[in-house]
């Protein structure tokens, strides 16, 4: 309605009306305005005050306090890098000496050990400095000495008997706390001011007391820096701690009492200066207790009806600090002149009223006709024609927009002719910035197979030699244990590492599926087993269930669905504190987007129990799901009788995640609040399991309630599949020796790396193969031509030559064709595969590799056979019945004098009549008499000696 109607108005009325109505209604707010503009510069001003001078007193405090503790750090240094001992305290004197000089505010610097001897250099405000000593060998006197200028003792001014620096409350106090700290804040007996001490004990390589160092502060430094400051024209500064007792401030008076021949502390409600007492009480009575005060304060008060304001801070240190900064600013300070410039202001705005509104009437009819003529103007120009003018001699802003209506028909006439070549520019740009991405993209590749290589390789030694180790029958319990912390810790960083590859390779396209037939039953109560230790040492309860329409046997990528599961498990049991955590797995014959009816799944009942709820009775309703659709071949009878979804579900009781967080939940590195808190993880598990259920055709979601507990579901498109297409899994067995009858196998490694050679030789020296090393691929062809080995495990990456190269020589001769290759490599891209095996590579390993897989390559490519340490399994290759490990029963056979004298001969460690008695058992039994040998020749004598055992005792 008010729009219609200022259309019928003329421009100039328009313009005149709403001008006048401004400023009367400015003016008419001027008084109330400026009034209340007046009060808020007062508050803002007051606050900016008090807020500039508290972060420069919090500053100056920082600065100050730091000091002391930088002072005692530099003789701690001094102390481990052996530049002076804490049994020796008479080279410190000069040290001490020349220290307490460099710093005007320090009041002593001194150093006492545990026997009772001390040290200390000491300034007084005079200038002079002081040596104190007190020496066991004195009997425990405080003795102070003059000194000259070069530091030397002179005479003795002082004496304290019997004072023992080990029963003082800041040398104690250090021993407590046991890290630096500050002793309690006192008065100086020799000197008007105020001392606090930093204190930090010193502690021997064997963590025993060696002494304490203190570096003793003076405070009224912090006094004369607070009355330095100009905090209006009266207001104050001053420093108290959380018990009230005044500490500094910027008035004239001194923070200590003298009463008699004693300076004592007081409250600063005890003040002598009125402002200052009286703010005191304020604070007292508005807090109670000092210690609530947690952070800073803006706030007002009167002092005899006149307003003052108040900023208090509070200021920690860290180092055990706690002190409180006020700042106390009269409102008369600030009101004097602004309430005279308010003053002014009114009269000059009425004065302004009268000539604003005589202009604007003069000032309308003077614009408004140019500008319809300028109106005119731009509807032509609108209409495209571009060769319109507008005619004007005014040279003011009218004027300039006469001629800019000129040139716009010209310049938009020109933007249309560039606007094509434009886009052919932008188009070349983009060229070239996709080329930029593809090559920074190489880079990223190029960067993370040298990260893979530079971690895989120090991990492959970590992870072999702790696998070693774990054989040995010798280690103790503890250091067992030791190796099993050192091998899963190195299987947790390889998890860390293979999950950043893992993204890198989503990111770039190159992850491909691996369908591999399996038992889904299996898998998941392998998971179940994984976990169920870890939920009952959480006391969580863990239910995995599966719908009995589930099949066992099923086709799709097993190694990534395990690793989703994992992930998710893992997720959940470390953040569940009550309850448990529910898996649940279900079949799905028809595409998500026919499960999805009014936004929610037909599992609608969450509760782990049917009878009674698992996790404290939790229910969690209207979890909703992704409606994204799985496009599956339509019209396919035999798809749909054999693929199908899975449906899982892991659901758990634990805090749960806040809306705002589940957006970036499945964001690379980006953690929830409590995922931050636990300051474990790295924000990646989430990310690669939903980029691998993508991956298998399917889509991951979450729903959860702060508080309740969280549910992540997802399915993915599986095929069944018969339990004959299953393959048996065969279980880990230890090779203990070589199978009799076979020839001696000679085994070249090549690898830069001493660490990664070492270990193939430690593994494979001891079951009696024949074995070189060499640095370098030049090394190996010519040590390979000359010895001529049955099998090279190559390193691909090495200086002078590397192993594509060197392969690559060996194989296009003759001779090398029967010399098998195995490539070893820390790579994890699959297109390093392929051009390892082009090189002419047999096979191909990644580090960090298992030495059953070493084992499994010898017997696949040159066919060696083994004795395996169960006897009641046999090798990769059918044995004789006599080529078995050795028993207690092997032992039982032989004559009861032989093995007695075998068993005495090992006691005495009489390596030659060992021998003579094992010749002797080959006779009898020539397997057995082997088994024995590999014992010795590796050192297991109490394996020996424990089948002897039960041998006799068997009898």
């Amino acid at each position: 309605m008010v729009s219609k109607l200022l259309d019928k108005l003329p421009l100039r009325t328009v313009l005149i009306v709403p001008f006048v109505l401004q400023i009367v209604g400015a003016v008419g707010l001027v008084g109330y305005l400026s009034f209340r503009n007046g009060q808020k510069a007062v508050n803002n001003l007051a606050s900016q005050l008090m807020s500039e001078v508290s972060l420069r007193v919090e500053q100056n405090l920082q600065v100050y306090l730091t000091t002391p503790h930088q002072i005692n750090q530099t003789k701690l240094d001094a102390v481990n890098i052996g530049l002076l001992k804490m049994e020796n305290l008479s080279a410190w004197e000069k040290y001490l000496w020349r220290q307490v000089q460099l710093y005007p505010y320090i009041n002593f610097t001194s150093v006492g050990n545990n026997k009772g001897d001390y040290r200390a250099g000491e300034q007084l405000s005079n200038g002079s400095r002081m040596i104190n000593v007190i020496e066991t060998s004195t009997g425990l006197n405080f003795n102070s000495y003059s000194t000259n200028e070069r530091g030397d003792r002179t005479t003795v001014t002082t004496i304290a008997k019997n004072y023992d620096n080990r029963q003082h409350p800041a040398y104690q106090k250090a021993v407590k706390v046991g890290k630096p700290t500050w002793s309690s804040v006192f008065v100086s007996l020799l000197e008007p001011t105020l001392i606090i001490s930093a204190i930090q004990p010193v502690y021997s390589e064997k963590n025993q007391l060696q002494g304490v160092l203190f570096t003793a502060l003076r405070l009224d430094h912090l006094g004369r820096f607070l009355n330095s400051l100009k905090v209006g024209k009266s207001g104050q500064t001053f420093i108290i701690d959380r018990q009230g007792t005044l500490l500094a401030t910027s008035t004239t008076e001194n923070p200590f009492r003298t009463k008699g021949n004693q300076r004592q502390l007081f409250k600063v409600e005890e003040s002598s200066n009125p402002f200052t007492r009286s703010t005191a009480k304020y604070l007292t009575a508005q807090y109670q207790k000092l210690d609530l005060i947690k952070k800073s304060e803006l706030l007002s008060f009167e002092i005899n009806h006149k307003r003052q304001f108040l900023k208090v801070l509070p200021f920690q240190d860290g180092k055990g600090l706690d002190w409180l900064i006020v700042v106390v600013v009269p409102e008369a300070d600030f009101t004097k002149e602004i309430d005279a410039n308010t003053r002014t202001a009114v009269l000059l705005c009425f004065a302004a009223l009268g000539v604003a509104v005589a202009i604007g009437i003069l000032t309308s009819r003077w614009v408004t006709n140019p500008i319809l003529r300028l109106n005119a103007a731009a509807k032509n120009i609108a209409k495209g024609e571009w060769d319109t003018t507008v005619e004007s001699e005014r040279s003011d802003e009218l004027g300039e927009l006469a001629k800019s209506f000129n040139s716009m028909a010209q310049q938009l006439q020109q933007s249309f002719e560039t606007l094509e070549n434009r886009v052919q520019e932008r188009t070349a740009e983009l060229a070239v910035a996709k080329d930029k991405a593809e090559v920074a993209n190489q880079a990223k590749s190029t960067f993370l197979a040298n990260m893979s290589h530079e971690l895989r390789s120090p991990l492959n030694a970590i992870l072999g030699f702790s696998q070693l180790m774990t054989r040995s029958q010798t280690l103790s319990p503890e250091h067992q244990e030791n190796i099993s912390i050192i091998n899963s810790s190195g299987e947790h960083l390889l998890t860390l590492i293979n999950n950043v590859l893992d993204l890198s390779k989503i990111e770039s396209g190159r992850t491909t599926l691996n369908p591999k037939k399996f038992d889904l039953y299996r898998l998941l109560n392998d998971l179940e087993d994984m976990f169920e230790f870890k939920a009952h040492d959480k006391q969580l309860q863990l239910v995995f269930d599966r719908n009995t329409d589930v099949p066992q046997y099923v086709e799709a990528d097993e190694i990534k669905l395990r690793q989703i599961l994992i992930n998710l498990l893992n997720n959940s049991l470390k953040f569940t504190q009550d309850g448990g955590v529910a898996v649940r797995v279900s079949k799905q014959s028809l595409g998500r987007n026919q499960q999805v009816e009014k936004g929610k799944f037909a599992h609608q009942e969450l509760s782990l129990n049917t009878e009674t709820s698992a996790f404290n009775d939790l229910k969690i309703s209207q979890f909703s799901h992704s409606n994204n659709q799985i496009i599956t071949a339509p019209n396919d009878d035999s798809a749909s009788t054999s693929s199908f979804f899975l449906y899982f579900e892991v659901e758990d009781t634990g805090p749960g995640i806040a809306t705002n967080e589940l957006d970036a939940l499945f964001e690379p590195f980006v953690q929830t609040k409590t995922g931050k808190d636990s300051q474990e993880g790295t924000g990646l598990g989430l990310p690669i399991s939903r980029k691998f259920v993508e991956l298998m055709g399917g889509e991951m979601s979450v729903c959860s309630a702060v508080g309740k507990g969280t549910n992540f579901k997802f399915d993915i498109q599986v095929t069944a599949v018969d339990a004959a297409d299953i393959e048996t899994p065969q279980p880990t067995r230890n090779v203990i020796a070589l199978e009799p009858h076979q020839p001696t196998y000679r085994i070249l490694i090549v690898d830069d790396k001493g660490l990664n050679r070492q270990l193939l030789i430690k593994l494979l020296n001891p079951l009696g193969f024949e074995l070189k090393e060499a640095t370098n691929g030049q090394e190996a062809i010519e040590i390979w031509d000359s010895w001529e080995p049955h099998l090279i495990w190559m390193d691909m990456r090495m200086p002078v030559m590397d192993g594509y190269e060197a392969t690559q020589y060996i194989k296009s001769t003759i001779k090398g064709q029967a010399t098998a290759i195995i490539a070893l490599t820390a790579s994890v891209w699959e297109e390093e595969r392929a051009v390892i095996l082009s090189a002419g590579c047999n096979a191909f390993m990644r580090k960090p590799f298992r030495e059953a897989d070493i084992f499994d390559a010898l017997h696949k490519h040159i066919g060696v056979r083994y004795i395996y340490e169960d006897p009641g399994q046999t090798n990769l290759l059918p044995i004789k019945e006599g080529d078995r490990a050795m028993t207690a029963t092997d032992l039982v056979k032989l004559p009861d004098s032989l093995v007695a004298d075998l068993k005495l001969a090992i006691l005495n460690a009489d390596m030659d009549l060992i021998d003579t008695l094992i010749e002797q058992i080959r006779l009898k039994d020539a397997v057995t008499a082997g088994a024995i040998a590999n014992c010795i020749e590796n050192f297991e004598y109490d394996k020996v000696l424990k089948l002897i055992s039960q041998a006799i005792s068997h009898e």
